[in-house]
């Protein structure tokens, strides 16, 4: 596991750094620490980013922009918490206040362990030969009559099964949304949203029902959730 830190604060990045090292789940891992040049950073092969929002040189979200490897989980660390505010257009998985690195840090590694647990979550696609596929991998569900297609990065995935006892399964899940009378997304990869359209990661775009009112809202409350 390789992990990056961005940081202007020499002195803030070094106590972090000694924060990550002494916690079971990193112990093993590679830690760099970046204070400047940070434009010329090469930061495709990091599994977990922690990077300041307000640097000196440049800004974190713009830098956090080109992050392309969307597998990177990115740690916004900041002493103005409002800000948070400002990264709803990234894919973040946490932030953390300076002023409570110590509690906030805590918080990760418990979203972390949360997180890895949901991610090993297996849905039963056919019983008889035992076909699974996990849940985290859907991007969406459709439905045609009585069969219900998932689809995820590369793959499609068949089921004889309605699309009423998908909604039940899986929008118990705040990560999943019914946004017509067809379509299940799955809000993790969501790139641009509206109360007329949503469009994911692999550009698919779906026309959203006036029946979904609350879209909006529930995926405020899945990206607070997953911060």
């Amino acid at each position: 596991m390789k992990i990056g830190i961005i940081d202007d604060d020499v002195s803030f990045s070094t106590q972090l750094k000694n924060k990550i090292k002494t916690s079971l789940y990193f112990e093993d891992a590679e830690i760099v620490v970046f204070n400047e040049k940070f434009e010329t950073l090469d930061l495709m092969d990091y599994e977990y980013l922690f990077m300041d929002i307000m640097l000196l040189q440049t800004s974190g979200i713009e830098l956090a922009k080109k992050v392309k490897n969307k597998q990177t989980k990115i740690i916004f660390v900041s002493a103005n918490e409002a800000l948070v505010y400002d990264c709803f257009d990234i894919h973040l998985y946490f932030f953390i206040r300076k002023a409570f690195y110590e509690e906030d840090f805590k918080r990760l590694l418990l979203k972390i362990e949360k997180d890895e647990a949901e991610s090993n979550k297996q849905y039963l696609l056919d019983e008889k030969n035992h076909q699974y596929i996990r849940c985290v991998d859907i991007y969406y569900i459709q439905s045609h009559r009585n069969v219900c297609t998932f689809y995820t990065k590369d793959q499609e995935f068949q089921q004889y099964t309605t699309l009423k006892k998908c909604t039940e399964y899986f929008c118990s899940n705040i990560a999943f949304y019914k946004i017509n009378s067809y379509t299940i997304i799955n809000f993790k990869y969501v790139t641009k949203i509206n109360h007329q359209s949503v469009t994911l990661l692999n550009q698919q775009t779906f026309n959203v029902s006036r029946k979904a009112k609350d879209l909006i809202e529930k995926y405020h409350t899945y990206r607070r959730y997953i911060q």
